[in-house]
């Protein structure tokens, strides 16, 4: 202890001592080596319903043994000689958390043990202040996330479909986002949540497919002390009760299991959950944004999904189209990837010539999240990944040019082969489009004016019945 708190210490009279700690709001309670009570402050008196002229006759064994309490940190303390952390109960039934740390002289004998407790309820409260401060601080991060959220939609589609959200992000209606995996939808919440009323509240988000069905609901409502095996001691609130007056991004709905899809149901209905293991109602106002790429109208045909649920849910559907549809998102998403990616790894990679015109003709069955990864793996290894191969293996496999690729031998280049299959699909593709190139690069999952340059290229003419 530094010299001028001794000094201020000794400066003190007793009584000037006593009132310090009897103005604790915690439970004080001093023992000697051998356990014999030697001081309580008024909090312990209260909270441990006996008087300091009654404890002083006991040592902390007798203490116990006459049901003041149910267990002692104290003699746990003196048995381990260690700091020991005890939950006990009062003769009134009353929760009380103690901590106990024992003094040693300079031989090492113990000398006193000091105990520092709290009701359970004092400390829940405490609780519930830090989980406010953590909102608090979740709230400022995701705002300051959000800030970097980037929407590339040069696509008629997504112009569209930015349109429609920044329209109903200012209500607290419910959206249901749809599509491939892949496609976006949690950039997209993201959006609805920045554009909303509430863009400066919390914005949560839970991924109902990545948890096990026995914890999603505690996920979900959280749960009370004592609920399951396991389960924290002063128990835990869950995402409805956290982002209370802010937003939620349900991921994956469709994986929600049966009971918890009926509680979901309640909380949309009538904003009212329990805790797992409770008996309290609890309220909460939030705003869902829900996501799934799985089709919940064959669910609920299947009884896998609960009909009321879908059309609560089903407010406001927005379905995020493919990549492969919005070709003239491609080049400006890879552009923005290749920045992110070059900065990230310190690297000065470009785009060479000719592989952005396979980046627009591959179909992207993996949508965004692929072309971020092959851009990713692009800076990193600095290698092309094989977009030919790729792209013209995706628009033929449908329609594969079986004879020709059969007629050629084993001593064709496999450049020539290829040219020829992308040459005879594309024909036959125009031809079903009655020449329509708009049509038939849709179709063909491509820009139009990368069709153009193929149709230059083969030297094909746009008319029905073509050479």
């Amino acid at each position: 202890m530094e010299s001028g708190k001794r000094i201020a210490l000794a400066r003190l009279t007793v009584s000037q001592y006593d009132a310090i700690l009897n103005h604790c709001d915690s439970i004080i309670f001093v023992t000697d080596g051998a356990g014999q009570i030697i001081y309580a402050n008024d909090a312990a008196e209260r909270g441990l319903n006996c008087s300091f002229e009654k404890m002083k006759r006991m040592d902390i064994y007798q203490f116990r043994k006459e049901g003041y309490t149910s267990k002692s940190s104290s003699e746990e303390a003196i048995r381990t000689r260690k700091k020991a952390l005890v939950v006990y109960k009062n003769n009134s039934g009353e929760e009380i958390a103690a901590t106990s740390i024992p003094v040693f002289d300079a031989k090492g004998n113990i000398t006193m043990v000091v105990t520092r407790s709290n009701e359970m309820e004092y400390i829940l409260e405490w609780q519930k202040a830090v989980d406010h401060y953590r909102v608090l601080y979740e709230r400022a991060l995701m705002h300051e996330n959000s800030q970097a959220v980037k929407i590339i939609a040069e696509s008629p589609q997504m112009k569209k479909i930015l349109s429609i959200l920044q329209k109903y992000a200012q209500t607290d209606a419910t959206i249901l986002l749809t599509g491939e995996s892949g496609t976006g939808k949690e950039v997209l919440a993201n959006y609805i949540k920045q554009k909303s009323n509430r863009c400066g509240e919390t914005f949560l988000s839970i991924n109902c497919a990545a948890i096990p069905n026995d914890l999603i609901e505690s996920e979900l409502f959280g749960y009370d002390r004592g609920a399951f095996t396991g389960a924290n001691k002063e128990g835990k609130p869950g995402i409805f009760e956290l982002a209370d007056g802010g937003s939620i991004f349900l991921d994956e709905v469709g994986e929600l299991p049966l009971l918890a899809q009926s509680k979901l149901l309640r909380v949309l209905e009538s904003g009212e959950f329990m805790r797992v293991g409770a008996k309290k109602v609890q309220k909460t106002d939030v705003r869902i944004v829900a996501a799934t790429n799985r089709n919940l109208q064959e669910m609920v045909e299947k009884k896998q999904f609960r009909e009321d649920l879908y059309y609560r849910l089903c407010v406001i559907p927005v379905k995020i189209p493919p990549l492969r549809e919005r070709v003239m998102d491609i080049e400006p998403l890879a552009l923005q990837f290749l920045d992110s990616f070059n900065r990230k790894y310190r690297a000065e990679r470009m785009i060479p010539p000719g592989m952005m015109e396979h980046l627009l003709a591959y179909q992207w069955p993996g949508n965004i999240r692929e072309l971020r990864n092959m851009m990713e793996n692009y800076v990193i290894t600095g290698e092309e990944p094989n977009w030919v191969e790729k792209s013209l293996a995706t628009s033929t496999k449908n329609n594969p040019p079986a004879q020709e690729l059969e007629a050629e031998g084993s001593c064709t280049p496999l450049k020539e082969i290829m040219e020829r299959a992308e040459k005879t699909h594309i024909k036959a593709t125009l031809k079903a489009c009655h020449g329509d190139v708009n049509e038939a690069a849709r179709r063909l999952g491509i820009h139009r004016s990368v069709l153009y340059k193929k149709i230059n290229k083969y030297q094909l003419r746009l008319r029905i019945g073509m050479d």
